[in-house]
């Protein structure tokens, strides 16, 4: 037994289990993540967690688990799944107040111990797959969904800049898998998910809040019933070498139009992303960001722009809510502005305000046991062992230096402008 990010750490059953007490709360948490590589099997996980909310052996009915959660005194369990860089990921969470809090004392840790076990291992079936009236509704909840992206013009404009962007490569898969690969779906395809999860996946528990003393045992009981593991370590994400600037134009009906710029970074070491998290924040983390001040304020060639990341992937997003005709105005600022702060023009207010809004997160994650698991799972991923105050230390010590060197070799990969249908032409 040892320490990681604050958090007492052990591995039991070959799974990494991490916990932390806080005698501030009177509720615990407990969450199950698990990874695979993000494939053509992505409409099937997708589809997963809202199967598994439809019933247990125990309880064979979405109106039962409701039931045995409420007589649980609340307590709630939260599956859902999602894309994390280019693997998949399968979390299973169960909130509850600590039984030493409740008349009688009952055995939560147990009891909800007992419930994620039931939704893991014993969800309702019909033999190799889920029973077809629900599986027919819950794909069918699923396919409506994913055609409503289109309604939300931001999303689905960022989705689509991804797929171009990525074409042939895991990240460009939605995390839903799309609605084709949703629609050709069988009922067994998100059974077969669920024991691909728990057989191959990466997995890690931790816990945290108003934990019993008996939690490690408890736990260890609870993983005892894990399927035989043949653990598959994770692909690393694809890395695409600079080619020439690509661009895509789709028209649809809509008033603003969106762009978006997919930069890539160059490969480097974990510890050189702090600073390039402060590059993108000092470019458009915000009103106090180049982008906002230069293009929206100055020049009122947008009415929104910002920019963000995805390290595990090592991408750098810049969009934008537009009139057409100021796209290639605002792109030739965006690259104007990224060639600047590369080269160390901004002042060192620029930096402390970029700096203060990140370091201030870190501080409030102890606020919250969710925040705080949230932050400790994001350390095991990319295997840093620090605590919420070490890592806003990180933050507080980058130079100017260090993170103008963060965006040398970055480049633009591909222009994505979603722009309304014009007159008398079909979409």
């Amino acid at each position: 037994m040892d320490r990681f990010a604050g958090f007492d750490r052990t591995q039991i059953a070959s799974v990494p289990v991490l916990w932390r007490r806080d005698a501030r709360v009177k509720t615990f948490r407990i969450a199950l993540h698990a990874r695979r590589p993000l494939d053509g099997r992505a409409a099937a996980r997708g589809l997963l967690p809202e199967l598994l909310l439809e019933g247990t052996e125990r309880d064979p009915s979405r109106a039962a688990l409701v039931r045995r959660m409420e007589a649980l005194y609340g307590c709630a369990t939260m599956p859902g799944a999602g894309k994390v860089g280019e693997a998949h990921a399968l979390h299973l969470v169960v909130d509850s107040v600590a039984g030493r809090f409740l008349p009688g004392q009952p055995d939560q840790l147990g009891e909800g111990l007992a419930l994620l076990g039931d939704l893991l291992h014993r969800p309702r079936r019909d033999g190799d797959g889920f029973p077809r009236d629900v599986f027919a509704r819950r794909q069918q909840d699923q396919a409506n969904a994913a055609r409503a992206e289109f309604d939300n013009k931001g999303a689905y404009a960022r989705r689509q800049a991804i797929a171009l962007a990525c074409e042939g490569e895991p990240y460009a898969l939605p995390e839903h898998g799309g609605l084709a690969a949703i629609e050709a779906l069988d009922r067994c395809a998100p059974e077969a998910a669920r024991r691909d999860f728990l057989t191959c996946g990466d997995l890690v528990l931790l816990a945290g809040g108003a934990l019993d003393d008996g939690f490690v045992d408890a736990a260890a009981q609870w993983l005892s019933h894990l399927p035989a593991r043949r653990a598959e370590a994770l692909p690393s994400p694809v890395v695409v070498a600079p080619r020439p600037r690509r661009q895509s134009l789709e028209r649809v009906e809509l008033q603003q139009s969106k762009l978006w710029l997919v930069f890539r970074f160059p490969p480097a070491p974990r510890d050189v992303w702090p600073a390039r998290r402060l590059f993108a924040n000092l470019l458009g983390g915000g009103p106090h960001a180049r982008l906002f001040k230069e293009v929206r304020e100055r020049r009122s060639l947008a009415y929104s722009v910002q920019a963000d990341t995805d390290h595990r992937k090592g991408l750098l997003f810049v969009s934008a809510g537009l009139d057409e005709a100021t796209a290639d105005t605002v792109e030739e600022l965006v690259l104007r502005e990224i060639a600047a702060l590369t080269e160390g023009q901004f002042s060192a207010e620029e930096l402390a305000t970029a700096k203060a809004g990140i370091v201030s997160s870190l501080h409030a994650v102890d606020d919250s046991v969710a925040l705080r698991m949230a932050f400790t799972l994001e350390r095991v991923l990319d295997g840093l062992d620090r605590e919420p105050r070490e890592h806003a230390a990180v933050y507080a010590a980058i130079t100017a230096d260090a993170v103008a060197h963060s965006a040398a070799g970055l480049w633009l990969d591909h222009v994505y402008l979603l722009a309304p249908a014009r007159r008398g032409a079909s979409s």
